[in-house]
């Protein structure tokens, strides 16, 4: 694996690290594109380099070449989704391996056609920048939820026994 793009030392939080699987042509090719939306991004040539390096920093951002992802591919994105509940996976794939939509029923969140055409894939990152977001706004707001649900009570709890 090849180390991050940006140095450590200006990392940004773990939730902005993408992880590239596949061929350089992808990696090339989306590297510059996910730079723009905040993320550092970390790039892997084999299938278990990529889950090794996976188990270790939890990107939020994956993206998986589909010639990576053939030969058990279920197995693939529920690891992903055992390890991070959270990550974001989308396949790589030219227009002429149609098997690549299969893969959206078995967890990925998106497909990414190559060659890449800068509005599609805008687009996309978008799409997953503002579906990220919103998971991150939505577990705040269910945490903090459950915090008041169980703070409250004890409040008023003793609040009865100050009257008292």
């Amino acid at each position: 694996c090849r180390t991050p793009d940006v140095p450590m030392a200006s990392a940004a939080a773990p939730r902005n690290h993408a992880l590239l699987i596949g061929s350089n042509v992808i990696h090339d090719a989306l590297r510059d594109a996910l730079r723009g939306y905040g993320y550092i991004v970390e790039h892997c040539r084999t299938r278990d380099e990529g889950i090794r390096r996976f188990r270790e920093k939890k990107q939020s951002l994956v993206v998986v070449d589909v010639d990576i992802v053939q030969g058990f591919p279920e197995r693939l994105f529920r690891f992903f989704r055992m390890v991070s509940a959270n990550a974001i996976v989308l396949v790589a794939a030219s227009p002429s391996q149609p098997e690549a939509s299969r893969y959206l029923l078995w967890g990925a969140h998106d497909v990414i056609h190559i060659p890449l055409h800068r509005e599609t894939l805008n687009f996309t990152l978008s799409r997953t920048s503002a579906y990220h977001r919103a998971l991150v706004r939505s577990t705040f707001l269910r945490t903090a939820f459950w915090f008041a649900a169980a703070v409250v009570p004890l409040w008023l709890l003793l609040f009865f026994l100050w009257l008292d």
